[in-house]
């Protein structure tokens, strides 16, 4: 667990309070021969927490299954303030939820989203519809996109 996961960072974090703005496009690599990872900069005015970067990975074979975290910090002190995982299934949720972390013991709350476009349970993801929800998730995390912000496919 990373000492720089307090409560008052995590909140100060999530909130209009951080300033959040992403920085730069998406930048795509190919973590193994079937997952693509993008990587969105984002600058926020908590230093203590930098570098934040939202994270979206997508599996080829599952493409309307994506995954995405706000991440802030690096290396050990890192740590993943919100998570979202797309017609991913986990007890007791039957698909689309978002994890929240808990400052302190490290646990998890999930709950089920009302904010993220759906994704339909098929071979090919309709163009657009990544960004849709990178976006959509990164309002709930209080993250604003920035002018110089450009979007490339997976």
């Amino acid at each position: 667990m990373s000492h720089l996961m307090t409560p008052a960072n995590l909140g100060a974090l999530l909130s209009p309070l951080a300033e959040a703005v992403t920085v730069g496009g998406v930048t795509w690599t190919t973590k193994n021969s079937v997952v693509r990872e993008g990587v969105v900069r984002v600058n926020t005015v908590i230093s203590a927490l930098s570098p934040c970067r939202l994270r979206m990975t997508v599996n080829r074979m599952k493409p309307s299954e994506p995954a995405l975290q706000y991440l802030a910090g690096d290396g050990r002190t890192g740590f993943s303030a919100r998570r979202l995982c797309l017609n991913a299934p986990h007890s007791p949720f039957p698909g689309t939820h978002k994890h929240r972390v808990e400052p302190g013991g490290g646990d998890e709350r999930a709950y089920e989203p009302d904010d993220i476009p759906p994704v339909p349970l098929q071979p090919r993801v309709a163009p657009g519809t990544y960004r849709a929800i990178l976006e959509a998730f990164a309002a709930e995390c209080f993250i604003m996109i920035g002018d110089d912000f450009a979007w490339i496919e997976p």
